[in-house]
């Protein structure tokens, strides 16, 4: 089990099942909710995820394009939200209380990095990203 939580710890979650690699977004909408060069997260099975308190403290934001973010109301962590398929979560890596297993598996979306932002290590590079195929 994988347990996660926001930074005050109103909000808790438990993550029960496989899950993605960890994907590092490079993309400028990450870049603005995150405030950093790039946003680490996993994708999980709507089924494998549990909240174990404060869902009702999210606050869910979206773009018209459909592209959105979940947060803490309280403390304004970014929390788990929901692929628009419906079907998986997205989960930001910060949040990980326990080591989820799995490490990076690449970059994604390095064409609209920030031409400041130098990726280091050997994971993958992809101009675009890769989808939630991965979990079936």
């Amino acid at each position: 089990m994988i347990r996660g939580s926001c930074l005050c710890g109103a909000i808790e979650f438990e993550i029960t099942g496989k899950t993605t690699d960890l994907g590092m977004c490079h993309c400028s909408k990450c870049r603005k909710v995150s405030g950093v060069a790039s946003n680490l997260q996993l994708m999980t099975s709507r089924d494998n995820l549990e909240w174990v308190s404060g869902e009702d403290q999210i606050k869910k934001f979206r773009l018209p394009s459909g592209w959105g973010v979940w947060r803490c109301s309280a403390c304004g962590s970014p929390t788990p939200m929901l692929h628009p398929s419906g079907g998986a979560y997205w989960v930001p890596a910060g949040l990980l209380d326990s080591d989820p297993g799995v490490r990076v598996a690449g970059h994604i979306f390095v064409g609209s990095k920030a031409p400041w932002d130098e990726i280091a290590g050997s994971a993958p590079q992809h101009a675009e990203g890769f989808g939630s195929e991965r979990l079936k």
